[in-house]
């Protein structure tokens, strides 16, 4: 354990209060490998007017190095992640005295194929020295965790500091130089190293083996952007995407089952990854470099190669629900994917929901870190410098979690003056401790949102109906004018999908017999709300929210009906061919010649984790797993897709988002304006 006398008289001399736009460097003294830490504070009153220096992106991890870093002459203990990371971090006192690789080594960068974005530290030259200090900030060291003032203003201007570093030097930890068997690596279809020449591949392979997993990886990294550059294999698309061994062979990889995708996979399983905080200090960097162990890479080079690797089907979903044999041949490179996805954004234009959507899947220590890690990316705080934070979302790490997610949801409504955060909560299981509209962002959500500002104008349920919130004495509460529209009257099961768009399971085949089934259990109710319209058309639109696979209305698809209906005579003949017999039967039940794939992915992505359920006025729907009969089905103004509300005492409780087929387009609204009623009162709480 820490030495808290020692951490103590250490802070105390250590850290000098800071203005608003002040900062600590940590400057390292020269060393060998084998020396403490050496280091000193060099407080900067204002940002701009900071010397050239790096930034450090890492994970803290828990355990303590077992040799203290020396900090203005006094030890000061360390996790070990943060001592390796200093350790290869600082400069070594003259390169002349250390071992260097000839240009004829078999891993230095002018021989292999991640030459032109990977190399090695031993392959500098010896004629180099390097006497002077290093710069760096360090957040764990620069920023006095103890004082929550400070770590909030530091957090403020966090953004800024990683856009002013003069390189993100990202650490990864030490090399896994545990090596591959030598008779694996000859025997198998080793991975593709494009500048060797043919008759030195056993040799090669043979060292890639030898010398542990960097080198396997970087030439999986080299292949991906190779194929990139190329553009597109017309090999590898000729058979399904689920045919991986075809598909590794058109690329030139391993078989699926070969060792050298766990080299892979153990790459991107660093927990570097998963944080939440190192999505803001990749995406700012002017330059980042990856270090793994001796190793330096740029990181536009990983990002790239994992987008790569998952648009072409080797990744994981991101979501992964349930243990399947087929995981294990796949990658887990989403979270590597969609930092970069972020780095293609202009700076400071992502939309702050995008970001706290994509933040709720991550790791942070401390929850609240999930929103102020979004702080100096999003558009909607591109302004903080000149105008300060808006009170409701000024970093506070005195503040209660449920509070700090609350006010950032009020900030959203009010700010974008719609009901879009509200998408992003409900769908599990209500706390009594928790604002049932305030979205519980430290755990991911179950199912994909409906409304996204990827797709904006998809839905138009309030008729364009301006948002207006009421008042209430309570902090906790919501209330929102809206209309009383419908309500439950049965559900079925939820849908258990795996998360793969292109496989077909039984459950999902189950959960649409079982919702046509209960449609029609309820389809003696006298009025007919779709008797202009074919049963079956209806029934494809409620199971895919009215969307096809890319997200467009079903209406403005000519070709989904048919790829709906023959993924239903594949998978469900009985069920299309009889069931669905109605003398309106649309042309498309017949066609043969269509995309089944597509209704299929439609539909999963839709109802995964949700439920059919039939309304009293016999319409269709899909909800949350949560819901009752009873719940209401109401049109919140400001709101572009119905919401079911649970009814307590005058008040409600939000249950979530819901698609009902012919309510989206703004008609409970139109029919509303006809009565001349007047507007609902709804407080959540």
């Amino acid at each position: 354990m820490p030495d808290a006398i020692a951490i103590e008289k250490w802070r105390a001399k250590g850290y000098e209060p800071l203005g608003r736009s002040s900062i600590r460097l940590l400057s390292i003294r020269p060393g060998f490998p084998t020396e403490p830490i050496e280091c000193a504070f060099l407080t900067i009153l204002d940002l701009e007017d900071a010397p050239e220096f790096d930034a450090l992106s890492y994970v803290w991890g828990t355990q303590l190095s077992a040799t203290p870093i020396i900090c203005n002459g006094i030890e000061v203990p360390v996790t070990q992640n943060l001592a390796d990371a200093l350790v290869h971090l600082r400069k070594l006192p003259g390169w002349d005295a250390n071992v260097q690789w000839p240009r004829d080594h078999p891993l230095h960068s002018t021989k292999n194929a991640w030459g032109g974005f990977a190399k090695n530290r031993n392959e500098y030259s010896g004629r180099e020295t390097h006497a002077e200090e290093l710069l760096v900030w360090v957040d764990a060291l620069c920023i006095n965790q103890e004082d929550f003032a400070e770590r909030a203003s530091q957090v403020a201007i966090m953004g800024r500091i990683y856009s002013q570093a003069y390189k993100v030097m990202i650490w990864l930890g030490k090399e896994n130089k545990q090596s591959l068997q030598h008779q694996e690596v000859r025997a198998k279809t080793a991975v593709p190293q494009t500048k060797a020449p043919v008759e030195s591949q056993s040799r090669f392979y043979f060292y890639l083996g030898m010398y542990g997993m960097m080198p396997i990886c970087l030439s999986f990294i080299a292949q991906a952007l190779r194929h990139m550059e190329n553009g597109e294999n017309k090999l590898a698309a000729m058979n399904p995407t689920e045919d991986s061994k075809h598909r590794n062979m058109a690329y030139g990889f391993p078989a699926p089952d070969a060792k050298e995708w766990d080299y892979l996979r153990d790459f991107f399983t660093n927990p570097w990854f998963e944080r939440v905080w190192v999505a803001q200090e990749a995406v700012l960097a002017n330059r980042a470099t990856v270090l793994v162990g001796n190793w330096e890479i740029e990181w536009a080079a990983i990002g790239q190669a994992a987008v790569w690797f998952e648009a072409k089907g080797y990744g994981m979903p991101a979501v992964v629900r349930y243990q399947m044999p087929e995981l294990k041949d796949y990658l887990p490179i989403s979270k590597a994917a969609s930092i970069w996805d972020l780095c293609s954004w202009p700076k400071h234009e992502i939309p702050l929901l995008k970001l706290i959507r994509e933040f709720r899947t991550r790791q942070a220590t401390n929850p609240v870190d999930k929103i102020y890690a979004t702080f100096g990316l999003a558009a909607e705080m591109n302004n903080v410098s000149e105008k300060g934070f808006h009170e409701l979302v000024r970093p506070d790490y005195t503040k209660a979690l449920v509070d700090v997610y609350r006010d950032m949801a009020k900030f959203l409504i009010i700010e974008h003056g719609n009901l879009e955060v509200l998408s992003h909560a409900g769908g599990s299981t209500l706390k009594v401790d928790w604002p049932s509209w305030v979205p519980d962002w430290r755990h991911e959500k179950v199912t994909n949102e409906m409304v996204s500002s990827r797709h904006p104008n998809v839905y138009n349920a309030d008729d364009n109906q301006p948002l207006s919130i009421g008042v209430s004495a309570n902090p906790d509460a919501l209330v929102l004018q809206g209309i009383e529209v419908d309500s439950v009257i049965a559900y079925g099961d939820r849908l258990m999908s795996y998360g793969f768009g292109y496989v077909t399971y039984q459950e999902e085949i189950d959960f649409i017999k079982a919702a046509w089934a209960l449609f029609e259990h309820c389809s003696s109710i006298p009025s007919d709300p779709y008797k202009d319209q074919a049963i079956e058309e209806v029934f494809v639109n409620t199971l895919t929210a009215g969307l096809n696979n890319r997200h467009m209305p079903v209406s403005e698809d000519i070709c989904f009906l048919p790829d709906a209906a023959h993924w239903f005579s594949k998978h469900s003949p009985n069920l299309l061919s009889t069931k669905l017999q109605i003398n309106r039967r649309p042309k498309w039940s017949t066609v043969n010649s269509a995309d089944s794939g597509r209704y299929h992915e439609a539909f999963v992505h839709a109802c995964v984790d949700r439920r059919f359920f039939v309304s009293r006025s016999g319409l269709m729907g899909i909800g949350p797993e949560t819901m009752r009969e009873g719940d209401i089905v109401a049109v919140l103004f400001g709101g572009k897709v119905p919401y079911l509300l649970r009814p307590q005492g005058g008040r409600y409780r939000y249950i979530g988002e819901c698609y009902v087929h012919r309510m989206m387009e703004g008609e409970a609204i139109e029919k509303w304006i006809q009565k001349g009623r007047k507007q609902d009162l709804f407080e959540l709480f």
